[in-house]
C-alpha cells in the first residue's frame, strides 16, 4: 500500500469515527475526529499533483479534504483548498461538487449565528517583497514592508514555477481578492515600479 492510499485511509477511519460520534449525540467529539480526518486527507491531496498520471485522484483527494474541513468547521481550510482546486483547472464532476461546497460556506457565512464574517472583497492592492513560496500549500508570501504585515496568498501549481523565476526576493505588484473567511487568492502579479 503506498503512502498517500495509507494516509487516505486514516482520513476514511477518522471520518467513520466522526460519524459514529454524531450518531452517538457526541457533536465536539465528531468535529475533533473530522479535524483529524481533514488533517490527513489533506496530507494525502498534498502528495499528488495535478500532473500525475491519475490526475483525478489529485482533485477527489483535495474535494474531500476541503468537504473534511467544512464538516470540522474549518470554514477558511475549506475555502483555502477551494481556491487551490479550482485554480488547478479540476475535471467538471469535481467542479460540480465543489460548487456545492461553496453554496455551503456562503450559507454559513451569512448565517446570524456566527461571528461578523468579512465580505469577499475584489481588487486587494498589496505591494511588497515576496519573501516566501511553498510549493506544498500552493502558497506565496508577500511581506508589506509600509504596513509591517505579511500576507499569504494562494497561486495555483501552475503560476509557482513563474513567480519563482520571474520575483524571486524582488519587490512586487500584486492584485489578488479575499474570500469571506479571508483567504487571498492571486490575481495579478507584476514587478513593482
Amino acid at each position: 500500500m503506498n503512502l498517500v492510499r495509507a494516509t487516505h485511509q486514516l482520513a476514511i477511519e477518522m471520518s467513520v469515527l466522526a460519524r459514529y460520534s454524531l450518531a452517538k449525540g457526541h457533536q465536539n467529539n465528531a468535529i475533533d475526529y473530522y479535524k483529524q480526518a481533514f488533517q490527513w486527507e489533506r496530507k494525502a491531496a498534498f502528495m499528488t499533483t495535478p500532473i500525475a498520471e491519475d490526475k483525478d485522484a489529485h482533485f477527489i483527494l483535495l474535494r474531500s479534504a476541503a468537504a473534511l474541513a467544512f464538516k470540522a468547521e474549518l470554514y477558511a481550510e475549506c475555502e483555502r483548498l477551494i481556491e487551490i482546486c479550482l485554480a488547478e483547472h479540476p475535471p467538471l464532476f469535481i467542479q460540480e461538487d465543489i460548487e456545492e461546497l461553496i453554496t455551503l460556506i456562503q450559507e454559513k457565512s451569512t448565517s446570524p449565528k456566527n461571528i461578523k464574517i468579512t465580505p469577499a472583497t475584489d481588487n486587494i492592492q498589496i505591494e511588497g517583497l515576496l519573501t516566501k513560496v511553498d510549493a506544498e500549500e500552493n502558497e506565496i508570501t508577500i511581506k508589506d514592508d509600509s504596513r509591517q504585515l505579511s500576507y499569504a496568498i494562494i497561486v495555483s501549481k501552475e503560476q509557482l514555477s513563474a513567480i519563482i523565476k520571474d520575483f524571486w526576493f524582488q519587490k512586487v505588484h500584486i492584485k489578488a481578492r479575499q474570500t469571506s473567511y479571508g483567504v487571498m487568492v492571486l490575481e495579478k502579479i507584476k514587478a513593482a515600479a
